[in-house]
């Protein structure tokens, strides 16, 4: 996978999610080509509103959250996907993003590739409509704990029609805490690379 490299200001410019449900803080690497794939993660800390009321005592991640976390991460493959067939080049798309997230982290970068591609994220093409999960197959092999640092990575094996499914794993420090498949659905001709694979 190539490393990108973009946190949550930039996230929250891709998908339309937001705290307390914002399950995702960063993207940490993506891979095209036939069957993509990203690399994101996800930082669990003791003050998340969710542990008020979940195990008050034991800081336990609900597994849920941890499926919402990885189909958030298929959606941010999707809009990554969506970009870089609408605007061509998907090296330009990467670096294009690399700018915003080290303008929005305050570090030297070319304002008028900020201002080009902030006007693209507000534009929203029809492509990058998101899914909603059509269906969700995933096993919780270990709990979470507050402390930890989630890591999601997806990867897109089939797409037909308005249908894509991703196998899925999320890991806490190497170790497996949930593995399965999500099947996504959106409306036909939305998908980015339209048609079919299997």
């Amino acid at each position: 996978m190539t490393p990108l490299h973009l946190g949550p200001d930039v996230v929250q410019r891709l998908i339309p999610h937001r705290r307390p449900f914002l399950m995702v803080d960063a993207v940490e690497a993506l891979e095209v080509g036939e069957r993509p794939a990203l690399r994101a993660s996800r930082l669990v800390t003791a003050n998340e509103p969710v542990f008020e009321g979940h195990f008050p005592g034991l800081h336990l991640w609900p597994g849920v959250y941890t499926i919402e976390g990885l189909g958030q991460t298929c959606n941010l493959l999707l809009v990554l996907l969506a970009m870089q067939e609408d605007h061509g080049e998907p090296s330009e798309v990467l670096a294009a993003l690399e700018h915003l997230e080290r303008a929005l982290t305050l570090r030297p970068h070319d304002a008028r590739i900020v201002e080009v591609v902030s006007a693209r994220l507000a534009a929203r093409p029809r492509g990058w409509n998101l899914g909603m999960s059509a269906a969700v197959q995933v096993k919780l092999v270990r709990p979470v704990f507050a402390g930890q640092r989630l890591d999601y990575e997806v990867r897109r094996t089939h797409q037909h029609d308005a249908l894509v499914r991703f196998d899925v794993e999320a890991s806490v420090s190497g170790q497996r805490v949930a593995q399965g498949t999500m099947t996504s659905a959106l409306s036909i001709g939305s998908l980015p690379g339209g048609g079919s694979d299997a």
